[in-house]
């Protein structure tokens, strides 16, 4: 684009002067020269280029002499500033000199492109746009108007839009040179396909190859409506029968299709050749087809040719090597062809299969043996996972390479890396060690480094961030890096023509270097105006307050794609173009421009899912206080507004419907509060019935402001202030039916929440660490009926022990303080059973069922004022919370299935004082100790999380005493009467647990 441009804008040049010289030619000029010029005008007066750059592009001045010579220098220069589409210069007798005018055409360019009406999708508006080939901010010329027609309407009817109506509006804007284009389109109705004419040599039947495209529904034999993408997917999807009868060089090739007015009908020419039958088999080794088609790029490729198959050779004896056969050897033979079978055999000789049991590494002083291993390829073999390791010359020769480029990185320029190979290792036949010996040589340093030819950027507070000072290693990366580091400073002052070279004095007996960087500075670019277009709905102020780039400011490009990440973070606009006008012209100061194109302003996702599991939530039977297995059917509704009075807010209505909750509820966020980076603010109302916890039912309704910020890339920050209305219902123990626990309950509470995430993956973390901090506090100065404190704390981190595996630990320590208890109600019950801490679970601890942790209901012995109630060993929840939990993560098949080994302990405790370590339950009613589990988990990687399977073994789990009978025998127990049927019987919690999620555990 830009070697067009200046070749246009030559050709102009040449023809303005050949203009100027066929004018003296004539005699109109040649009459003036030598002649003192007594004026110089423009017509028209007002001119696109700001005054100083006017006057450097103007030769012919008043009172200077007129010479034809600089009448073309005026046209040159002119033309070179990009802004001007025709230039004459004219000169008249003026008394005895000469009145000069110069006449020019400005030059127009593409603004905004934007495309109205019914278009959603097949095209869409972006798509439509992009066929346009219009370019924002480059020069305009009228012939691409009719070009960009010609390629909308095409597109329109590749996607069966023949009925289409397209009109083009335009808007000048004079003040900027600049022409907006909208493409405005009544799509009318979309044509269908038609029965395909199939010729060539198929090789299938018609009906199949219809088939195949899918352009006809399967049943009602109806033909579906036309969609570019819907014709060559059906073309993919013929090619891909073939590919399936091992038809690998089959050709399909398409003509445009006819369309018919009268049927609304397209046909399509399908010409396909199936080409012979392609054979790929292993002699020497059994290879399954699977290994062949995965490691033979003729598969992929659809294509036989020479270079693929030498390829897929080279591919299938690394893979054998990787197996242990490290002397296998792999080549080809393609056999004379039959009129439609072609048979292709790789020849494999595996030779004797090896181990590699051991990789040493000598002559390392600079770098610790583990950093040169975590960088190489070689591995010895493991008792799950490579067997016989992973060897091969090449691999050998990449470990060596990677070796020698990270000692040349670091200043030691000599360095050499060898290899030797020791087979029968230790004696042990088929046993291969290999030893890489690094000679790491001399470590060269900087001696100096100067920098020339800066003279507008004052780079000194640049010199203690080189990567090369004095003393310091010498290499070509670190060079590579201060070229980056000053390139980077200049283009950031609108210096973006900058160049770097460097030279290196090198003093061989000191083994030291002498550094010369120099800049050519090139070009100093000024943003002369800010140009918005394209915004229709959002507020002008949401997007200016974020452009910190104005006129007069240098033009950088860092710092503009920087503005457009954070109009991309405001989530409203679905593309933002960001252009400078003219780029290729010789003025420094240009129009920068940012095009805009609105989100869909309304979202709707619906979702329908299951859980199938030992599963809470209230019910008759009170024999099984730990669950039992149940169907959950789950459906959710999400409904979204964008963009709201166009300041950029959103809404949302959320709403969850299933047999263990009931949820709805409102959200609007306000991002970029006070128009700071990273801060939002959101108000959320909703309305929860929860049944997950077999106790009772919970019922929340609730309001809350919250405000988050961000600190840093890992680092956010949550303040939250929530008044909510919490009861407990249903509840299924008869003592606990009193006022103070089945009432509903105010709570009132601010709470802060700090989250630090420095994991290198959130899904799948390796090395790294996850804090977060939570503390509450509700008090009756927030108009709460409960007053309390709670603070809950969990870190993770994650080390890598070796290549293979991770050692990943998390802790989890919470507590809730009541404090200013009312005095009617009992101080074991201030907390109400909604704020209580709850656990147990795949996310939890993993030696109980879920929410099973914790106390337990003991009953209440029988008074002379009260009749007593039986156990029901139903949780209650606690006041404290302690979980500790430990995973050693390996893999276990392949590069998707991996292992985990681990260990959970902790436990729920009804208040913080009665927190301990011990491992045994002093009886059936006392459950404040430490629970462990041991297990053993499989993990399959997918690219939403690991699909988790746990096995977990409690070793001491709890004992507790539960009810008999049934729950009425239990209401009339509690009521004083048929005090023989109130008997419990001790229980204890299942040993085995059994989990199935997504998602790591921690």
């Amino acid at each position: 684009m830009t070697g067009d441009l200046i070749l246009v804008r030559s050709i102009l040049a040449v023809v303005g002067l050949f203009l100027l010289i066929t004018t003296v030619a004539s005699g109109q000029v040649q009459d003036f020269e030598g002649k003192t010029i007594s004026t110089v005008s423009f017509e028209p007066p007002d001119q696109p280029l700001m005054p100083s750059a006017l006057a450097a592009a103007q030769v012919l001045r008043s009172g200077a002499r007129f010479r034809r010579e600089d009448a073309a220098s005026t046209i040159d220069k002119l033309f070179a500033t990009g802004r001007y589409e025709d230039i004459v210069v004219d000169a008249q007798a003026a008394g005895n000199g000469v009145a000069v005018r110069i006449i020019t055409t400005v030059q127009w360019f593409v603004g905004h492109v934007g495309v109205k009406g019914d278009v959603r999708q097949s095209p869409t508006p972006n798509e439509l746009i992009e066929a346009t080939h219009l370019v924002l901010g480059q020069p305009f010329k009228e012939g691409d108007l009719a070009e960009a027609e010609t390629r909308v309407r095409r597109l329109l009817e590749r996607n069966g839009l023949y009925q289409s109506k397209l009109q083009i509006e335009t808007n000048d804007r004079p003040d900027i040179q600049q022409r907006d284009i909208q493409f405005v389109v009544a799509t009318g109705s979309r044509a269908r396909y038609g029965p395909p004419v199939i010729t060539g040599d198929p090789k299938l039947s018609d009906d199949t190859i219809i088939h195949a495209t899918g352009w006809r529904w399967p049943i009602i034999k109806k033909w579906r409506r036309v969609t570019e993408l819907r014709t060559s997917g059906g073309i993919s999807a013929i090619l891909g029968k073939y590919q399936s009868d091992g038809r690998l060089t089959a050709e399909v090739l398409t003509d445009p299709p006819t369309y018919d007015p009268a049927t609304r009908q397209v046909t399509s020419v399908i010409e396909a050749h199936g080409g012979p039958e392609i054979e790929v088999k292993a002699v020497g080794a059994k290879v399954s087809q699977r290994v062949l088609k995965r490691y033979v790029p003729i598969f992929a490729e659809s294509a036989v040719n020479q270079d693929l198959l030498v390829l897929g050779a080279t591919s299938l004896r690394d893979h054998f090597q990787s197996q242990g056969y490290f002397q296998a050897t792999v080549d080809f033979e393609e056999l004379p062809p039959d009129p439609d079978h072609q048979v292709i055999e790789y020849n494999v000789n595996l030779g004797q299969r090896y181990k590699l049991v051991h990789v040493e590494l000598k002559g390392n002083k600079f770098f610790t043996t583990q950093d040169l291993r975590d960088r190489m390829f070689l591995l010895e073999s493991g008792w799950i996972r490579e067997r016989h390791g992973r060897f091969s010359d090449v691999f050998i020769d990449r470990d060596k390479q990677s070796i020698s480029d990270l000692y040349k990185s670091n200043g030691f320029r000599d360095v050499s890396v060898t290899s030797a190979v020791q087979n029968d290792y230790k004696g042990k036949k088929n046993d291969v060690a290999v030893t890489l010996t690094v000679d790491e040589g001399v470590l060269w340093t900087v001696s100096k480094v100067s920098i020339t030819g800066a003279s507008a950027l004052n780079l000194a507070d640049l010199t203690t961030q080189l990567s090369s000072i004095e003393g310091q290693p010498y290499s070509d990366t670190s060079v590579a890096l201060d070229r980056n580091l000053i390139l980077t400073r200049y283009q950031k002052e609108g210096y973006s023509s900058a160049s770097f070279q460097w030279r290196a004095q090198l003093d061989l007996e000191h083994h030291s270097a002498a550094l010369e960087y120099h800049v050519d500075e090139g070009r100093h670019l000024i943003v002369r105006d800010v140009i918005l277009t394209g915004i229709e709905t959002t507020s002008p102020d949401v997007v200016e307050r974020l452009m910190t780039v104005k006129s007069g400011d240098p033009l950088s490009q860092l710092n503009l794609s920087e503005i457009q990440r954070q109009l991309y973070q405001l989530g409203i606009f679905s593309r933002i173009n960001l252009a400078v006008q003219d780029p290729d012209g010789s003025t420094d100061v240009k129009h920068v421009l940012f095009d805009f194109q609105e989100s869909s302003r309304y979202t709707l996702a619906v979702g329908i899912g299951a859980e199938l599991a030992r599963i809470g939530g209230t019910t008759s039977d009170i024999t099984q206080p730990e669950g039992s297995a149940g169907f959950s059917p789950r459906f959710s509704l999400d409904l979204g507004r964008q963009n709201l009075w166009g300041r950029g807010h959103a809404i949302s209505l959320r709403g969850r419907v299933s047999s263990l909750e009931q949820l709805a509820s409102f959200n609007y966020l306000a991002p970029r509060f006070n128009n700071v980076e990273g801060r939002n603010v959101t108000f959320t109302t909703q309305y929860q019935v929860s049944r997950d916890v077999r106790t009772f039912s919970s019922r929340r309704q609730e309001a809350a402001i919250q405000v988050s910020q961000k600190l840093s890339k890992p680092s956010n920050l949550l303040l939250r202030f929530a008044y909510r209305r919490v009861q407990a219902s249903q509840i299924i123990i008869p003592r606990l039916l009193v006022p103070q626990l089945s009432q509903p309950i105010r709570i009132g509470i601010l709470s802060g929440n700090y989250v630090q995430d420095r994991r290198d993956d959130p899904t799948n973390a390796t090395r790294g660490v996850y804090n977060t901090l939570d503390v509450g506090l509700a008090s009756s100065a927030f108009g709460s009926q409960r007053s309390f404190a709670r603070v809950l704390a969990r870190t993770a981190s994650y080390h890598k022990l070796t290549r293979n595996l991770v050692f990943a630990r998390e802790t989890s320590l919470g507590a809730i303080a009541p404090f200013h208890i009312p005095s009617n109600v009992d101080p074991g019950d201030a907390i109400p059973l909604p704020e209580r801490f709850y656990g147990g679970g795949s996310s939890s601890h993993r030696g109980f069922q879920e929410n099973q942790a914790g106390p337990r209901d003991i009953g209440a012995p029988q008074t002379a004022a009260s009749p007593g109630a039986a156990a029901t060993g139903f949780p209650l929840g606690g006041s404290a919370l302690f979980v500790n939990k430990s995973e050693l993560r390996f893999p276990l098949l392949g590069d998707n299935i991996s292992g985990v080994l681990f260990h959970d302990m902790g436990n729920i405790f009804d208040k913080v004082s009665n927190m301990s370590f011990r491992v045994h339950q002093h009886s059936d009613t006392d459950f404040n100790y430490m629970v462990h589990a041991v297990g053993l988990g499989v993990r399959y990687r997918t690219p939403v999380g690991p699909i988790r399977l746990d096995l977990a073994y409690s070793i001491n789990p709890p004992r507790y005493q539960g009810f008999g009978g049934t729950t009425q025998d239990l209401l009339s127990c509690a009521g004083g009467s048929m005090l023989a049927a109130c008997q419990t019987q001790g229980r204890r919690l299942s040993h085995i647990q059994f989990f199935f999620s997504i998602g790591q555990s921690f």
